[in-house]
């Protein structure tokens, strides 16, 4: 089935485009974001040991959003605006089924791999017994709901493919809310054991992912739009055009999550204390990227709708705008956030070392976050531009520039070194990303 007309982004506004997608957009980012922040106002009560537990296995949560909502996600959302931008329904509620296929295996696979190779990653990055124990307890609990979270992010791909970022949204609500009432009932102040607290903290999260997967569906059935679910509309053809471009991205998320568990091994050889105060400063850049990615994913239907009508140029310029709008407010929030890193620490930390610990990372690696916004913001509008390659080879050198610490950086050298060697690793993506894309396919001037 073909319609007459393209999508309704197309030659609309672009300010009050971008406001009317990026506000509800990046909202919603954040909202699925808190409930990391939250679980770890919640745990700190059962000490440093719990919360450098959590620090292991988050990275791996982390990584599934990074797969679901933001690499084979946006492939779904980049191949869901092109559709309509063409003006081809049926094509969109392909992508729709294909997207909830790849949901269900992406998810149990994600699942077996966790429970079999995450010991191994846990013991590399931990000296301590007690830690790497109470890591395994509490993935062994989360994973078994990450098939239902992956399916959460895959559905608010497609609404976002199709501009519909308010429904999102409400599902983020929806799981922050379930979230917090859940684990201020389930997870104990004190009087428990170490795994007991990892156990309750598990089910808490687990339970809002279910929550949240009942609101996504029921906003995808009772959607109003054009992409609808209906099994004959599935296409091989479909299906790997969304996995070739996914898991292009997904290699990106893979380094990403890499990049994060070599920081922590590095960080690790300082101590518990250290692990665990970087742990904290590592998951402020993290929930950043709800910021990016709240204007970028923003940008992908816009800049897929044009594309899919044939305006490649015009696309680019809307890419490049919201880009710099992107480093603009999250590097005013690093900058912010080095003059004073006690205004996160203190919230999350749960001794006086742990904070200042936490607090000296966030003075050298806040004021890279303008790096970190240009990099992941040309990553999420190459997805509607088909020019991953570049933000990918980016990610990969700024791991390799980290990964060199491994060979060097020791519990005798200087901690203000090794924050350098991160700092600097940020710089080198956001610029490389940046000027490999602008002297070669985005060479467009901003009209």
């Amino acid at each position: 089935m073909t319609i007459k007309t393209s999508s309704e982004l197309v030659g609309a506004p672009l300010a009050p485009t971008m406001f009317r997608l990026a506000v509800p957009g990046v909202i919603g980012a954040l909202l699925f974001s808190i409930p990391g922040l939250i679980e770890a106002n919640f745990i700190r009560a059962s000490g440093t040991d719990a919360l450098a537990a959590v620090a292991l296995v988050y990275p791996l949560v982390i990584l599934a959003a990074m797969f679901s909502a933001g690499a084979i996600g946006g492939a779904v959302s980049g191949q869901i605006a092109v559709a309509l931008g063409a003006g081809n329904a049926q094509d969109a509620s392909s992508v729709l089924v294909c997207s909830v296929l790849i949901s269900i295996v992406g998810g149990v696979l994600m699942w077996g791999l966790v429970v079999l190779f995450g010991p191994v990653l846990y013991n590399h990055a931990s000296d301590s017994s007690t830690v790497v124990r109470a890591a395994q307890h509490y993935a062994a609990y989360v994973f078994p709901a990450i098939p239902a979270y992956w399916l959460v992010n895959m559905l608010c791909s497609v609404m976002r493919g199709s501009g519909d970022m308010l429904r999102p949204a409400i599902v983020a609500a929806g799981l922050l809310i379930s979230y917090t009432l859940l684990a201020k009932w389930v997870i104990p102040d004190s009087g428990v054991t170490l795994n007991e607290a990892m156990q309750a903290a598990a089910f808490a999260m687990a339970g809002s992912f279910l929550f949240a997967l009942l609101l996504a569906i029921y906003f995808t059935y009772k959607n109003n739009h054009l992409v609808r679910f209906d099994v004959q509309a599935y296409r091989t053809s479909t299906l790997f055009r969304i996995l070739k471009q996914g898991l292009l991205a997904a290699s990106q998320s893979v380094m990403t999550i890499c990049y994060a568990m070599v920081t922590t091994l590095l960080f690790s050889r300082f101590g518990t204390d250290w692990l665990a105060g970087f742990g904290l400063a590592v998951r402020l850049e993290l929930i950043m990227v709800p910021v990016i990615f709240g204007i970028g994913a923003s940008l992908i239907p816009i800049v897929g709708a044009y594309v899919g009508a044939g305006q490649r140029d015009r696309a680019i310029a809307i890419a490049w705008r919201g880009i710099l709008i992107n480093a603009l407010l999250v590097g005013s929030i690093g900058v912010l956030l080095s003059l004073f890193p006690d205004s996160w620490c203190s919230i999350v930390g749960s001794d006086t070392t742990v904070i200042d610990n936490c607090a000296q990372s966030l003075r050298v690696i806040a004021p890279t976050y303008a790096f970190f916004a240009l990099g992941l913001g040309c990553y999420f509008c190459s997805q509607g531009l088909n020019t991953l390659k570049f933000p990918v080879i980016g990610a990969l050198l700024r791991l390799l520039l980290v990964a060199s610490g491994l060979f060097w950086v020791s519990s005798t050298t200087s901690v203000f070194t090794a924050l350098l060697l991160v700092a600097s690793a940020v710089v080198l993506y956001g610029g490389f990303v940046v000027i490999s894309l602008k002297i070669g396919p985005w060479s467009h001037r901003i009209d």
